[in-house]
């Protein structure tokens, strides 16, 4: 016998999908970093330049997580109706 299936309640769907976001997020900010930290750690033994591409590449990956994190907070906000009007005394 079949089970009648309920539809899902919007919010239950939406939460799920801030709770996926969230996870991937933390991915991509390990992923960044590394790639960074070994990309520049390969080109500093290819050119000879040890340690400063490394360091570079170290800055691009966190760069590139903070990037990740303020796209991830504009897009939560942005789907939950909180913005600027939210908090009116914050600048």
């Amino acid at each position: 016998m079949l089970r009648e299936r309920r539809p899902i309640d919007p919010d239950t769907k939406n939460m799920w999908r801030v709770v996926g976001s969230a996870g991937a997020i933390g991915f991509e900010i390990a992923v960044a970093i590394a790639v960074g930290y070994f990309g520049g750690s390969f080109l500093d033994k290819k050119f000879g330049t040890k340690p400063w591409l490394m360091y570079f590449g170290l800055i691009a990956g966190v760069g590139a997580a903070i990037k990740a994190l303020v796209r991830l907070t504009r897009e939560y906000k942005r789907n939950t109706g909180g913005g600027d009007d939210a908090n009116p005394g914050a600048h």
